[in-house]
């Protein structure tokens, strides 16, 4: 089986309730680890939330922030957020030599969709650092959790105006880099984790 499995969806698609659960199921198996990744790591974290106290970047873009990086700034702010994220991608890399099975709760898709949604930026997937991510997403071959606008906003705790354009964003994305697709809004969790193990038995074939 694969032993480093990415989870990737919107904002209350269930990926930290399905990793929690394969986690359970794989630890009869050896080590098994989760690896978190949140948008907006690190150094960016560190600058929204001191750009949250000016007017001129308050704004709903980023509803875990309340802030709007400039449209003039954007290409800065991507270069930001790209470097920001190297310490979790080395943590990852660690973590891989020492568990058996590697859960991921978000991977790179997930982190192409955040900077394309907070900053209203679909041009960063023709971007050099975009153009790479992208790439690299598809050799991570995420799984694909999702479920209808209303199922999501009811789970989520950031607007539902941010929900839909994350969606629409997964919506495109996915198409191309994902390695299947399992709906979680009509399924409970034990019947999403019998897709995901399915997938992944799929894929070593």
């Amino acid at each position: 089986m694969i032993t480093c499995i990415v989870l990737s969806g919107a904002d209350g698609s269930g990926k930290t309730t399905i990793a929690r659960l394969l986690a359970s199921h794989l630890s009869e198996y050896g080590l098994t680890c989760i690896h978190w990744l949140r948008g907006t790591h690190l150094l960016a974290s560190l600058l929204s939330r001191l750009l949250s106290h000016f007017n001129s970047f308050r704004g709903s873009c980023n509803p875990y922030y309340g802030t709007c990086i400039p449209g003039k700034l954007r290409w800065l702010w991507t270069y930001i957020e790209f470097w920001s994220l190297i310490p979790y991608v080395f943590t990852r890399f660690l973590l891989r030599l020492f568990c058996r099975y590697l859960i991921c709760d978000r991977g790179l898709l997930d982190f192409i969709v955040w900077v394309i949604t907070t900053l209203n930026y679909p041009g960063f997937i023709r971007e050099v650092y975009g153009r790479f991510l992208l790439r690299l997403a598809s050799r991570e071959g995420p799984i694909y959790l999702y479920a209808d606008l209303e199922v999501l906003a009811r789970r989520a705790d950031v607007p539902r105006s941010f929900i839909a354009k994350e969606l629409a964003v997964y919506s495109i994305l996915a198409k191309y880099v994902t390695r299947c697709r399992i709906n979680t809004g009509i399924q409970g969790p034990r019947e999403v984790l019998k897709g995901v193990l399915k997938c992944l038995e799929t894929a070593n074939h």
